[in-house]
């Protein structure tokens, strides 16, 4: 079972809180009543549902298809005191960004990985996984400038992307030595 569908079934069963999400990634106002554990729970199972099409569109070959379904997980109505709303959307975001990267889609990666990290109120995987792959965006933008003949450029977006991948790696460890490092 993989991280994202453990952490979605095991979120899903604490039980969730729905609110609106615009599919352009725009916050939305909370909903004025409480879900049902079956509305909270069917949210899961549809977010569970797209990221898995997300991976089996991607192995099909079908990335726009595949960040179709990763950012149709941001729209899915949960509150913001929810506690699987960050790591869900997060990883969404994530997926988005990776799956650009694999279509040489840098800008698109790195709205991504932006709109990710702006949504972050406390540290986590999923946190550092948006700084990985905004490691990898910068050494994508490194090798143009490189081919490009400009090595003086591709050596700073080298040296940033040393950076992003260090910042991943400090949140990870923080996170494994229990420490609750704040964004």
């Amino acid at each position: 079972m993989t991280i994202r569908i453990a952490v979605l079934f095991l979120a899903g069963l604490v039980g969730l809180s729905a609110c609106g999400r615009s599919a352009d990634f725009e916050p939305a106002p909370r909903l004025a009543r409480n879900p049902s554990t079956a509305e909270r729970l069917s949210t899961i199972g549809i977010a569970q549902a797209l990221m898995h099409e997300t991976d089996v569109l991607e192995g099909m070959g079908d990335r726009a298809g595949a960040i179709t379904r990763a950012e149709r997980v941001l729209s899915l109505e949960l509150s913001e005191d929810d506690p699987l709303r960050e790591p869900l959307r997060l990883d969404a975001y994530g997926r988005v960004a990776e799956l650009a990267l694999a279509d040489a889609e840098v800008l698109r990666a790195e709205v991504a990985i932006e709109r990710g990290l702006a949504e972050v109120t406390e540290r986590s995987y999923f946190e550092a996984r948006l700084y990985m792959v905004r490691g990898r965006a910068l050494e994508m933008r490194a090798a143009t400038h490189r081919q490009e003949g400009d090595a003086a450029l591709a050596d700073a977006e080298l040296r940033a992307a040393l950076e992003a991948h260090e910042q991943s790696i400090e949140i990870n460890e923080a996170l494994l030595a229990g420490e609750e490092p704040t964004p």
